[in-house]
Parts: structure tokens; C-alpha cells; sequence
């Protein structure tokens, strides 16, 4: 339940971010590994699920977010494995196999040049016929997506199904809303990731950067912006265990301050990851937990979990 969004900028071309959400304190890692047709490939690594993600040195970025009906019906593995496999194309070898592996889901294969978006997903609340789009992204369009589907308006979480999906399809409605509207004065990586941390919604599991207040409820667990023209990735880890090292040959890594949120957030953050430098090509967090960030009363005022 990730928000994804990029934005066209003169002096980098495009610029893609991302909101990482589960309801758990995961594992991840980044690594980055040599290839010999495209130099080099930074990869996001989920160790509990199995699912990745990332950028090439050809300046190919591959990230998504979800159109499954529901959370158990994301294909996390295979997803990672098609994804880590296509980073060893171009821009569009990638689209082509992406579809023809029928992986589903918002899809931003894109370069700094180009942003190709595809949309698919399967009808019959994930169980019927594989349905795909690709649209070129005009460069004076911001784009975002979450969890419901636009072209195809039956895809991902949907009203009148069950009680879970109408709060997950409001919550994805309103995230994109809030996000649309947060970009809209972001000039550069830095301030799209700080608008994706903007507290623009009281109920923190319908604002755009999410916050648990209850245990299995969805938290956002780090965010990150990739800038293909500078060969960089941007990373703020936030509620999760996190290992980094990367050699810094071809594609660099910024590690982006997160102690700004505990004031935006006033100790609400419950997993907060404290970041511990190695040195300057390796980086770790420790997740610790705030116990006293809510009153009694406070907890019982909490809306329903997603």
C-alpha cells in the first residue's frame, strides 16, 4: 500500500519517490552489484518478502506499488525477481517482459529522459483476465499513483467488496489526493521526499505518510527518491531495520536526516530507526520503540486499523 510519484525537473530530468508501506517492521537491505551491459545495478531488498527494486547505471529506474485486491495477494517474490531481472535491460526490453510476465501493479520504468507507466492488474478481484496499459508520462505532468486503478477503474481495492477495502480504497484515495497536492511546490528530490513526510491529514492511516497506532496497521517504513541523471538514490529510513553498503563506483547513495519527522510527528512514531554510520559506503539503523507516544485515552480514540 506504497505511494509512487515522479516529477519532471529542467536541470535532472525525471525524478522518482516513493513511500515504502507495510504493517511490520521489516528487514532491508541495499546493495549494489556490477553487470557488464549496464555498469552497475543499486537494488532495494525486502528480506522478509523477498521483493525488490531499483535503478541501473543506464539510468533505468524500476519501482511500484500495488493493484491487488488484497494484501495477501501480492506476488512479493516473483514480483522482485522480475523486476531484478529487467533492470539488466533497457527501458524498453523492460516494459516488454514486465507485460509479458504479466506482473501487475503501477509500474514506473523509467530513465531521466522518459517515464513509462504501465497499469495492469487482473479482473474479478485479481482472479480473472490480465489487463495491461502503458502510457508515456508528458514531461509537464506530476504523477502518482496508489492503490486503485485509473484506467482500469474495477483494479486494486474497491467499495462495496468488504469493510477492509472500503477503508484500504478511502485511504488510497485520499493518499493521492494529498500527495498531488504536496508535490505541487517540491523543486527538487529533497523537498518531494519532505513533502511525502507532510502531516496534512489528523487520521495518520489516511494521511499520505503513515504512522501505526495499533499493532498490523500500515506504517511508512522508509522513503526514497531516485534521480537517474546523477546516478543517485536518496534513502530515509524511518520504521525499519536497515543495512546499506554500497561501494559508491557508479551509483551513489545519500542517506537523508529522519530526525525531523520526530518533531513533525511528536512521538508518534512508535519503530522509530535511529541511523548508525559505519563509515561513508556503509550505514545501519536500529529500530527502537517509543512506548510513551500515546495516552490511554489517546489509544482508545484511534479509528479502526487498515
Amino acid at each position: 500500500m506504497c505511494i509512487i510519484a515522479a516529477k519532471f525537473f529542467q536541470d535532472k530530468g525525471w525524478v522518482y519517490a516513493k513511500n515504502r508501506d507495510q504493517n511490520y517492521v521489516p528487514t532491508v537491505s541495499f546493495h549494489d552489484m556490477h553487470d557488464d551491459k549496464v555498469g552497475e545495478i543499486l537494488v532495494m531488498y525486502d528480506e522478509d518478502i523477498a521483493y525488490q527494486e531499483g535503478m541501473n547505471h543506464d539510468g533505468l529506474v524500476i519501482i511500484t506499488t500495488s493493484l491487488a485486491p488484497t494484501i495477501s495477494d501480492e506476488e512479493n517474490k516473483k514480483d522482485g525477481d522480475r523486476i531484478y531481472k529487467a533492470l539488466h535491460m533497457d527501458q524498453d526490453a523492460a516494459v516488454k517482459y514486465l507485460i509479458d510476465q504479466k506482473m501487475t501493479g503501477y509500474i514506473f520504468v523509467g530513465t531521466p529522459k522518459r517515464l513509462i507507466l504501465i497499469e495492469a492488474a487482473r479482473k474479478d478481484q485479481g482472479s480473472g483476465e490480465y489487463k495491461s496499459k502503458v502510457r508515456v508520462i508528458p514531461t509537464n505532468e506530476t504523477v502518482v499513483c496508489t492503490n486503485h486503478g485509473n484506467y482500469f477503474s474495477w483494479a486494486g481495492f474497491q467499495y462495496g467488496v468488504t469493510e477492509n477495502q472500503d477503508m484500504w480504497r478511502k485511504s488510497s484515495e485520499t493518499r493521492k489526493k494529498l500527495a498531488e497536492k504536496a508535490l505541487k511546490n517540491a523543486n527538487t528530490p529533497e523537498e518531494m521526499l519532505d513533502a511525502l513526510a507532510s502531516r496534512m491529514d489528523d487520521d495518520l492511516q489516511m494521511n499520505l505518510f503513515r504512522v501505526e497506532r495499533k499493532p498490523r496497521q500500515m506504517r511508512t517504513i522508509f522513503q526514497w527518491a531516485l534521480v537517474p541523471y546523477d546516478d543517485e538514490s536518496i534513502i530515509r529510513p524511518i520504521q525499519t531495520k536497515m543495512k546499506l553498503k554500497v561501494s559508491h563506483n557508479k551509483l551513489k547513495v545519500q542517506i537523508l536526516d529522519n530526525k525531523s519527522l520526530e518533531k513533525v510527528y511528536n512521538g508518534a512514531i512508535r519503530h522509530f530507526a535511529k541511523i548508525k554510520v559505519v563509515d561513508d559506503k556503509e550505514y545501519k539503523t536500529v529500530v527502537t520503540e517509543n512506548r510513551v507516544s500515546l495516552t490511554f485515552t489517546e489509544y482508545l480514540d484511534i479509528p479502526n486499523p487498515l
